[in-house]
């Protein structure tokens, strides 16, 4: 204690040290000193500790006899707060050389005076303890430790638990991203201690952050889970940080980091298009998602959203549903909480069962709203005061005190809290003529089946909308059922903008003029919370969704089977199901559930059956004696019990109630049978990769292409595996480099178009596609393109130049001796069309020839890529002139392009793509 010998006074340690790892990390136990001290005072340090449940030492006796750990007083220097002093107590410090799971330990530490004694030997401590008493200063109050296990983090997608110091970059197939994962423990035993937060944060490869998320609370029910959507739209083909810092429930934090790259090039696509459009007279975005195939769309659908107010950066989900109409997709949805004045744009995307996002389409120009009215709007439904909208006042409500003195002129006003709330009076009139779109309610909502008969009436009577009493009465009674809730509301208007409020003193007063038909209404609102998509879903006013984790869509189809049975390796069940296996999309699971309806006619004669006492029914054999208890006709067993159907050879199932799950014959039988099958089909999650890596590379193609060919199927099947462990696909063609003949034609099509443009190769003999945007789509060679010849002093053509004999001919075969580069025409006449096709026909069958076949069209399809189809009519306009051109007859089109194959080489960079299952 501090005294005339001893000016030592106890060091000032907190209640509880933060959490540490049990068994690898050191307790650092931090403390500040009296402000009658400093480091100079003080020659050691003495510790205590011990068990809080039993208060005994947990010092390993054998080291520590006394139960006092004298060590050294520790700085660190990267703290400047008064608290930078330290002492560590390792694992190997107690006796069972680790901390126990679950357990507190009491710690206690006073100071040694320099005028002590050295310590010299911890087995002579008792003794050194009681000769220098006077020189040490008081105990500290306790302070708290714990040790606990490593902490480890999951986050869906990373198979390690962190990838700072790895060169492996993971791959992400969207431009969004969802961070899903957990913090958990290795060890076996029961650990008590759970995650209290966590931060996302993203950085570029400049380490900028791009994103933070700020503090997220975890959830009280699942409190070691994490879930936090990246509110950024991050650019394709960049490599990232993902950061998570973590902190437990006693103060453990670490940072984990993962680097990934976001590609979104063909994968897992959307192929439909988005439009937005501004309804002012009713306040919403009208957003449109429509196919751009007649493909059945089945998965969960997002709808994205993001505003000039962050400078188009952070993009929200603002609705997920699960779409499973069995048909093309056609979604019209509607967001009610846009603000006038500012511009929005909106994206869609797929999210598959397991949450992976895919690629998004956005709207290119954003749009924005103006409102001319005021509207409220909460759970789907939406009010527009469109007549006599009033705001009388508007103020910001404070939380201020003012003090009057007897000394001082002026009083002293002070701002007490944090309260900050607006708060305005909203009067209008109610009347159905606000709600003419039937946005908030309709009269097939308000009169349902009895509609008809309250139209009827009004007709009768010379009722119209002005002087409905009945409908404005029902519609206003809604009103006062949506003013009166106890719920929160969105307030919108161009003036104020948009607030999320409470309406209290809500009033009604009758219009007299008007027989007290229309009301007019008039309330307090007061702001309750900030306006944000997180509160809009809180509070109920726009719920945003959740994509499902088991896609289906159930359906019931008519189908109808022809062929021979027998045995239950031959179920009729088993037979649909094959034939529904060989239709099925890929990436899709179809299974026929049961049949609801059968019906079955025999095509072979009837045999003998006998019948037995007990109703068993079995084929007569040769050897069988004819009985009374033998009959003619069929057996059939239907969910295994047998049927007796009579010669004449029809069974249909009538009982609407009846399953049908298993159909087969006892013996061969020929069978037509019509059936309605109830069949279910759901997303195979067992497709989707558990991981995914990503590279650029360049490729390679060379040869002699023919003008069928499609160079861009070449490629993408190149590099097409599908394996039980993995699979590998080429996502996209970035840039691709013609080297070939000068005058060689080339088509391309890019990402942007839906067609395909002429290029011809110039002078140099290269020709280089490459835009920042786009993709390469497809791309082929077709053949060669010539100048006609203008000089007609020469005896013939140049080879770049092609000579228009102007001779006409039925046949091919009628020219002996073709002029070199010669375009002649061939006439088709009703004497000679057969003969011409005849030798078309010869030409094209004959592949040694080199020459092209000329086709009305050709498609190729690539189920896991790309259609492609190319269209040679289109390029042969002018089909019937050929020209003799390198010893050999091809086809001429009018833009002076030859159909001949032709040589060339294909450089290529291309992203790929695998996938481990």
């Amino acid at each position: 204690m501090a005294g005339i010998l001893n000016n030592l006074y106890p060091p000032i340690v907190d209640t509880m040290m933060p959490s540490f790892v049990r068994t690898t990390t050191a307790c650092k136990v931090y403390f500040s000193l009296s402000s009658y001290n400093d480091s100079a005072d003080i020659q050691n340090v003495q510790v205590t500790v011990s068990n809080q449940n039993s208060s005994l030492t947990a010092l390993d006796p054998t080291q520590y006899p006394a139960g006092v750990k004298i060590t050294s007083l520790n700085v660190d220097t990267d703290i400047e707060s008064d608290d930078r002093y330290y002492i560590t107590i390792s694992p190997s410090d107690l006796k069972d050389g680790a901390f126990e799971i679950n357990q507190y330990y009491k710690v206690q530490i006073r100071f040694t005076g320099t005028g002590a004694a050295a310590f010299t030997s911890s087995t002579k401590v008792a003794a050194w303890l009681t000769n220098n008493q006077a020189y040490f200063s008081e105990w500290s109050t306790v302070c708290l430790i714990k040790g606990i296990q490593q902490p480890l983090i999951y986050i869906k997608g990373f198979d390690s638990n962190d990838t700072s110091s790895s060169t492996e970059t993971v791959f992400t197939v969207s431009e969004v991203v969802d961070v899903v994962g957990s913090m958990y423990y290795d060890e076996n035993e029961d650990e008590d201690e759970y995650l209290a937060s966590y931060e996302v944060n993203i950085y570029d490869s400049n380490s900028r952050a791009v994103y933070e998320s700020g503090i997220q609370y975890s959830n009280e029910y699942y409190p070691n889970e994490i879930n936090h959507k990246v509110k950024a739209n991050l650019t394709n083909t960049t490599e990232y940080t993902l950061s998570i810092t973590y902190t437990t429930n006693n103060g453990y934090s670490n940072t984990v980091s993962y680097t990934f790259m976001t590609v979104s090039n063909g994968i897992d696509a959307l192929n439909a298009t988005i439009s937005v459009e501004a309804d002012e007279e009713n306040g919403r975005m009208i957003v449109t998602v429509v196919s751009t195939d007649t493909t059945e769309f089945l998965s969960n659908l997002c709808i994205r959203r993001t505003s000039s107010e962050s400078n188009f950066t952070i993009w929200e989900d603002v609705y997920i549903s699960l779409i499973n109409q069995g048909s093309s997709l056609n979604l019209t949805w509607y967001d009610y909480t846009v603000e006038s004045g500012v511009w929005y744009r909106y994206c869609a995307q797929k999210i598959n069962a397991k949450g992976q996002r895919g690629t998004i389409i956005t709207n290119r120009h954003p749009v924005m709203i103006y409102l001319d009215d005021i509207f409220l709007t909460r759970e789907g439904m939406q009010i527009r005061i469109k007549y006599d909208p009033n705001i009388s006042s508007f103020k910001t409500t404070l939380s201020e005190s003012r003090t009057e003195t007897i000394g001082s002129k002026y009083p002293y006003i002070r701002r007490n809290g944090n309260v900050a709330y607006r708060q305005f009076p909203i009067s209008g009139l109610v009347t159905a003529f606000m709600d003419e779109d039937g946005v908030f309610i309709s009269k097939d909502s308000t009169f349902g089946d009895n509609l008809e008969y309250y139209e009827e009436y009004n007709e009768e009577n010379l009722i119209t909308d002005y002087n409905d009493f009945v409908y404005e009465r029902e519609f206003r009674k809604q009103v006062m059922d949506f003013l009166y809730a106890n719920k929160a509301t969105l307030f919108r208007s161009l003036s104020e903008g948009n607030i999320l409020v409470r309406l209290m003193d809500v009033s009604f007063t009758p219009n007299a003029t008007l027989g007290r038909m229309l009301y007019s209404f008039s309330a307090t609102a007061y702001e309750i919370d900030e306006c944000s998509l997180d509160n809009f879903e809180k509070y109920g006013i726009q719920t945003v969704g959740e994509y499902s984790t088991y896609i289906e869509y159930a359906y019931e189809q008519k189908g109808q089977l022809a062929g021979t049975y027998v045995g239950t390796t031959q179920d009729v069940i088993t037979s649909i199901q094959s034939e529904i296996d060989l239709k099925t999309i890929s990436g899709y699971i179809e299974t026929i559930y049961y049949l609801k309806w059968l019906r079955i006619e025999f095509q072979g004669d009837p045999y003998l059956i006998v019948c037995g006492k007990d109703g068993s029914l079995t084929p007569a054999t040769a050897s069988d004696t004819v009985t009374e208890n033998m009959v003619y006709g069929y057996i059939v067993y239907i969910n295994n019990e047998a049927i007796l159907v009579s010669p004449r050879g029809y069974y249909e199932l009538l009982d609407e109630n009846t399953e049908v799950i298993s159909v087969w014959f006892p013996v061969s039988s020929e069978v037509i049978v019509d059936y309605i099958g109830y069949i279910s089909e759901v997303e195979d999650t067992n497709s989707y990769a558990s991981r995914l890596y990503y590279y650029t590379r360049v490729g390679q193609l060379w040869g002699t292409f023919d003008t069928n060919t499609s160079l861009s199927k070449q490629i993408y099947a190149k590099y097409y595996l599908d394996y039980k462990a993995y699979y590998q696909k080429l996502t996209a063609i970035d840039r691709i480099t013609v080297e070939s003949s000068p005058g060689a034609v080339v088509y391309v099509k890019d990402s942007f178009d839906d067609d395909y443009y002429r290029h011809v190769v110039g002078p140099t003999g290269i020709l280089d596609f490459y835009d920042d945007e786009a993709t390469i789509s497809a791309f082929y060679f077709c053949g060669m393109h010539l100048n006609p010849m203008t000089d007609e002093t020469r005896l013939e053509p140049e080879d770049d130049e092609y000579y228009d004999t102007g001779i006409t001919v039925y046949s091919l075969d009628s020219i002996t001796n073709p002029v070199k580069n010669g375009v002649y025409t061939v006439a088709a006449t009703e004497s000679s069309e057969d003969e011409t096709d005849a030798a078309l026909s010869a030409v094209s069958a004959d592949e040694d020839s080199g020459e092209v076949t000329v086709e009305e069209s050709e498609t190729i399809y690539d189920e896991d890529e790309a259609t492609y189809t190319l269209l040679l009519s289109e390029i042969v306009s002018d089909s019937d002139q050929y020209i003799w051109y390198r010893g050999q007859w091809y086809t001429f089109t009018s833009d002076g392009d030859v159909l001949c194959p032709v040589e060339g080489l294909v450089d290529y960079i291309y992203e790929l793509i695998k996938g481990e299952y």
